[in-house]
């Protein structure tokens, strides 16, 4: 496993909100659900929408392209079960946000 990377302070997420980041060429999705921090893959797997455009409400956020619904918290798909999304380890030191990729 590599290296967490720094992703964002945590006044840039605040609670209800994401934020996209790029780190070690991944593309990750950072929310901030109730004052917890997730990190997941910010690519839908349906169609490759960017997950981090999409409206959150509590652990649940929209595809803006055409409306799956993903668990930030587990990566699942309550859409379509067969789909999931990767997700990725986050620490908070600080202000820092910290995501293992």
């Amino acid at each position: 496993m590599s290296a967490p990377l720094k992703a964002a302070n945590v006044a840039d997420v605040p609670p209800g909100a994401a934020k996209q980041v790029t780190l070690g060429g991944v593309e990750v999705a950072l929310f901030n659900v109730g004052g917890t921090l997730c990190a997941v893959d910010n690519t839908c797997p349906h169609r490759g929408g960017p997950l981090s455009d999409g409206a959150l409400n509590g652990a649940t956020v929209t595809c803006p392209w055409h409306a799956w619904d993903f668990d930030v918290k587990t990566g699942a798909c309550l859409t379509n079960p067969a789909a999931k999304l990767k997700t990725y380890p986050v620490q908070v030191q600080g202000n820092d946000v910290l995501v293992t990729v």
